[in-house]
């Protein structure tokens, strides 16, 4: 039997059983590594759990990488969702702020314009005498200047009774078409200009300069922001003014037949038919006897009588407006409509006494009294060597009794539909 064989040939070598227990010792001395080293079975199987967790890992960060790019994903259209929820909130703010700022526009256009044609219609027959009265020194309304009213210089009653009697009812409002078709976008257009020229000054003018500390400044910035509106406006509609002047202007009495008007029209026994009609062929008239030009005869006259009119108009009621609406406690506040006609009459007394002989200037150079060539200072001289100082404030009382109600129901009717539309600007 070979050396190492055991008796029985069917149990293993004793080398065999010799090298376990080595390997066994050394594997107890220095752990699985070195058992690695010595146990060639080891090896194979080291290298096939090696491969296995490789591919795990693998796999595992191929999921680890697949959920970061879902959640990139995720986190970058969240991300891009709020930022378009955000700009839809911008483009809707922009949107609300517009369309507020373009609906207290439109309002206030509307409260400024109906503001104006009402108390003009309100108005309109002492509108009428005062323009009658203005141009009575002048050939320009013959029948009115020849009539026994204006030569002995009769009261307003008796003036207005005149008219009816020699025109009809309707006379005294003769040309209040054309009034309210140029007062709706006149006072529009100036009432809106006002309050944005205070709004320019006030954001503008008072953050770059230290102007708030000069007392003055209140009444020099309403004085300014009226003359720039009262210019502005008038400028864009005077076409309209003009037209309305010479409608009013006119003088055509009626024949009465049988208690009953007729449309035959008489002066001095001959007939005689409106030289204006309407406002578009009024319009057309100017245009083919006098040119383009002559739609704003008077222009710069009533420019210069329009800009402190309106300037020391504006500033007198809102100054009185803000005065005796803090020092009238209770009062003024549970009575505003009465404040305002209070001091838009007041305001209207202080205005028309400092600018009616300009007033009275443009008339008559809107109705040709001025020849060609004459200018503003001109025609003045010329009603002071004809008529003396009195003849520049001829039609004054006439002009009292329009402006004080008149002034009085535009800011007290513009202050009521702005309240009512639900628009505050601070002021008026």
């Amino acid at each position: 039997m070979p050396q190492g064989m055991g008796a029985d040939a069917s149990s293993p070598p004793r080398f065999v059983d010799e090298l376990d227990e080595r390997m066994k010792k050394a594997g107890e001395v220095s752990g699985s590594g070195r058992r690695a080293k010595y146990w060639p079975f080891s090896s194979f199987s080291s290298s096939s759990g090696t491969k296995k967790q490789k591919k795990q890992h693998r796999e595992n960060g191929e999921t680890t990488a697949r959920e970061e790019e879902e959640k990139r994903l995720k986190t970058t259209t969240t991300i891009t969702e709020k930022k378009t929820e955000e700009d839809e909130d911008e483009e809707t703010k922009t949107m609300t702020i517009v369309q507020r700022a373009t609906s207290d526009t439109t309002k206030m256009l509307i409260s400024g314009g109906v503001a104006g044609a009402f108390s003009k219609s309100c108005t309109a027959p002492l509108a009428r005498l005062t323009i009658l009265r203005q141009l009575q020194g002048t050939n320009a309304v013959p029948g009115w200047s020849n009539s026994v009213v204006a030569q002995k210089d009769l009261g307003i009653v008796k003036s207005l009774r005149h008219i009816v009697n020699t025109e009809g009812v309707r006379a005294l409002w003769k040309g209040n078409g054309v009034t309210i078709a140029h007062r709706l976008p006149y006072s529009a257009i100036n009432f809106y200009t006002y309050e944005n020229t205070l709004d320019f000054l006030e954001n503008e003018v008072e953050g770059r300069w230290d102007v708030k500390e000069y007392q003055a400044w209140e009444v020099t910035k309403r004085l300014a922001a009226g003359a720039f509106a009262g210019c502005f406006s008038c400028t864009l509609t005077y076409p309209l003014d003009l037209v309305r002047t010479r409608l009013a202007a006119q003088v055509t009495p009626t024949v009465r037949t049988s208690g009953a008007a007729t449309t035959t029209t008489t002066m001095n026994g001959q007939q005689q038919q409106p030289r204006y009609k309407g406002i578009l062929r009024s319009m057309r008239t100017i245009v083919s006897e006098e040119g383009a030009r002559g739609l704003y005869r008077g222009l710069p006259p009533t420019l210069v009588g329009v800009g402190p009119n309106l300037a020391i108009n504006f500033a007198a009621y809102e100054t009185l407006r803000n005065y005796f609406g803090n020092n009238t406690g209770e009062f003024g506040k549970e009575n505003p409509m009465f404040i305002s006609l209070a001091c838009g009459s007041a305001s209207a007394v202080v205005s028309a006494s400092a600018t009616f002989p300009l007033d009275l200037v443009r008339r008559r150079m809107q109705m040709r009294d001025a020849t060609k060539g004459d200018t503003f200072l001109a025609v003045f001289k010329r009603v002071i060597r004809k008529e003396g100082f009195v003849g520049l404030y001829r039609g004054i009382y006439p002009e009292f009794a329009k402006v004080v109600p008149g002034v009085s129901i535009t800011y007290a009717t513009y202050e009521l539909l702005k309240r009512l539309a639900g628009v505050d600007t601070g002021r008026m």
